[in-house]
């Protein structure tokens, strides 16, 4: 863990750098917030510099290069510091706040070096998804302008939300640190910066509402926060306990609760059967899929969903400031629209699906903090106003994006299953029973006609509870078409929505617990529940670190199992990344999804003319581009033909012929001398490894 230590310590540094760049900003925006938002500071720093970088990588006025990161980063910081140079003075900001600073410093870097600590015991770059997550990485660490190359689809950019991935490379750019180990950095310290967020929102929309009773009590300020920390990012579903007493039951025909008993049950348990339960009956085919933060973590594909937590997070804290200073929307507002269409654009561009939910979060809370305030006519009129401005200007920001960019969506379908009401009080069940008495609570103030007593804190909570159960219930109704086969039609449409929905709620249960803290029953239901939800990390960073054997600290670098599994082909890659600038196409074999199949592409940047098939196969939107491609990457390594190979070769453009165990596996009758014969070189070859370069 020690050799790791220095990697660290200089990306925690260099985040820490360019939130502190953005603190003018930031003190700005959250300025009613006891901390001023500073753990936001961070994110903002991550994204806006990351936009600025590639919007005008895109009109290729500044390369992707550490000078041109730096230069952007420091030009923004010195405008936003001359910009707020009358409400913010750097040193007068520290002097009152450095303890806070700290405390969130070391509780970050706390998280942070712990969640190191758990990926170094499987830091390998491998499994699921994370040959697409690394590879875009690379792919961007080599480009110049944007947009940036697939390099699983030679001549073509990136045709899906990579935002995040780029946030990371961006970062591996000016680190200077090897992306092998950057990759599981970026895990590390996205576990941090949702843990001290998390605790940011829920604890000041407590702190808020504390300081319009003029009452502050910081214990229950730090518990309410805590509570939603751990919650959202370290926190499951009621799935371990179900499954652990039906194998109980099962194994001793009763549920029996000895500590034995349970301990046997529990060693049956597999932490993904949580994300995985609705639609897996035997004779059910409506399998779908149910994730949440700590499951990202602990498989650890940097995807879009985990990349995008800090932004919403973000969104949410900004909403909150907003929609708390019990002002009336009569007139419209640019510092509601500005910032909150440029969250959302960065969020589409991140995790697409996130628009939407966070679009439709503002529009629940406009409703209900504005209805009470404004008639019916004026409310949907400033709804409307304000939501077409924000779509407008959304769109505006996102245009960098959208020009190379393709929707893989095939429409909006009806639901013709649903799930029974079990399974979704199994998931979910746990957060009903420590939120849903928050709207118990309102109705009964409403119906006793006690409305003042209900606070546009109450409200801001009721609206996080309310999209939450809305998030849930949508996928019961309608899902979105795209090319998941009918047996999984409903799968990334409840995956995208009920992500969200788990977050919500965590964040809305500490000020729940704050806001009926006085009733005891309460009390104990909610440590209950709790409880139950924490049970979950024990079975998953358990069973996930055993994916090495012996169970030791490995370290974070990633790339160990292809120096293990594939030695000649590990040496390739440093050869490549060595010796190769730019991204000159590399031919190498097709893969199936999820194998080993494309370590090259992914491990370089360099693009190849197809890789993943079904992955390309989603983000081309059809079979027909990708399977076309397959068969000429079969002709070229195959083919007898010289004249048809370099016809092939030609209309790809293609510079270098990879071979090794895997393109020997996929084409057995590989003729390897015809590439001779085309006046190729041998540039690189170790054990049964080759590379030539083309003339």
């Amino acid at each position: 863990m020690l050799a790791d230590l220095p990697f660290i310590l200089v990306w925690w540094l260099t985040i820490t750098a360019l939130g502190w760049l953005f603190l003018p900003l930031t003190t700005q925006l959250f300025s009613r917030f006891f901390d001023k938002g500073y753990v936001f500071s961070k994110t903002l720093g991550l994204f806006v510099v990351t936009y600025l970088t590639f919007v005008l990588g895109v009109f290729k006025l500044v390369p992707f290069t550490n000078l041109g990161i730096l230069t952007i980063a420091l030009i923004t910081g010195v405008v936003l510091y001359r910009q707020f140079q009358k409400q913010f003075l750097l040193l007068d900001y520290f002097s009152k706040h450095w303890r806070l600073i700290v405390a969130y410093e070391v509780v970050f870097l706390i998280v942070f070096i712990g969640w190191a600590y758990v990926r170094g015991h499987a830091p390998d770059i491998e499994s699921l998804e994370k040959f697409m997550d690394w590879g875009f990485i690379n792919s961007m660490l080599r480009t110049e302008y944007f947009p940036p190359q697939d390099m699983w689809y030679a001549g073509e950019s990136i045709n899906y939300y990579y935002f995040g991935h780029l946030v990371f490379a961006l970062l591996t750019k000016l680190t200077s640190l090897d992306s092998a180990i950057t990759y599981n950095l970026a895990i590390a310290s996205l576990s941090a910066l949702v843990f001290t967020s998390a605790f940011s929102v829920t604890a000041n929309l407590v702190y808020l509402a504390q300081t319009a009773l003029k009452k502050i009590h910081w214990g229950g300020i730090v518990i309410a926060g805590l509570v939603s920390a751990l919650l959202l990012t370290f926190g499951g579903n009621l799935h371990p306990v179900y499954k652990i007493a039906k194998l109980n039951i099962e194994q001793n025909q009763k549920l029996v609760l000895t500590p034995q008993a349970v301990s046997k049950s529990a060693s049956g348990y597999w932490y993904p059967d949580a994300t995985r339960f609705i639609g897996f009956d035997p004779d059910v085919k409506d399998k779908t899929i149910h994730e949440f933060p700590l499951y990202s973590l602990v498989v650890s594909d940097l995807h879009g969903h985990l990349n995008n937590i800090p932004l919403v997070l973000t969104i949410i804290a900004f909403l909150i400031v907003f929609f708390t200073r019990g002002v009336s929307l009569t007139s419209f507002r640019l510092d509601l629209v500005v910032p909150l269409s440029f969250f959302l654009a960065l969020a589409y561009m991140t995790n697409a699906w996130d628009f939407a939910v966070y679009g439709m979060l503002f529009g629940v809370t406009f409703l209900l903090t504005q209805a009470r305030r404004l008639p019916f006519r004026t409310l949907i009129t400033s709804l409307f106003s304000h939501g077409i401005s924000i779509i407008v200007l959304w769109y505006l920001f996102t245009l960098p994006f959208s020009l190379h960019f393709k929707p893989m969506a095939e429409g909006i379908r009806f639901s013709d299953v649903h799930t029974p009401f079990y399974q979704l009080f199994i998931l979910y069940g746990g957060f009903w029973i420590i939120c849903f008495p928050l709207v118990l609570w309102i109705l009964k103030k409403i119906i006793k006609r006690t409305t003042a007593q209900i606070t546009d804190f109450d409200l801001m909570a009721l609206a996080l509870v309310v999209t939450a159960t809305i998030l849930i219930i949508i996928p019961e109704l309608i899902y979105i078409k795209d090319i998941y086969i009918f047996e999984h039609r409903r799968a990334n449409t409840m995956f995208k929505l009920v992500y969200q929905a788990f977050m919500i709620y965590s964040l809305s249960a500490g000020y729940v617990l704050y806001r009926l803290r006085s009733l005891y029953l309460y009390r104990f239901l909610f440590v209950l529940i709790l409880v139950l939800h924490l049970i979950y990390p024990y079975f998953a960073i358990r069973a996930y670190s055993d994916h090495h054997t012996p169970r030791k600290y490995w370290g974070l670098y990633g790339l160990d199992f292809i120096h293990d599994q594939y030695p000649d082909n590990y040496q390739a890659i440093k050869w490549i990344n060595e010796n190769i600038t730019g991204q000159p196409v590399m031919l190498e074999a097709v893969g199936d999804s999820y194998t080993q199949f494309n370590q090259i592409s992914m491990a370089t940047g360099l693009p190849t003319i197809e890789g993943w098939l079904v992955h390309e196969w989603l983000w081309r939107g059809g079979f027909d581009g990708p399977g076309e491609r397959q068969t000429d990457v079969q002709k070229i390594y195959e083919s007898a033909d010289v004249d048809v190979t370099r016809s092939l070769l030609s209309k790809y453009r293609v510079k270098y012929v990879f071979i090794g165990p895997k393109e020997k596996e996929k084409y057995p009758t590989l003729n390897t001398q015809k590439f001779i014969d085309l006046g190729s070189k041998l540039v690189f070859q170790s054990g049964v490894t080759s590379i030539y370069q083309l003339p």
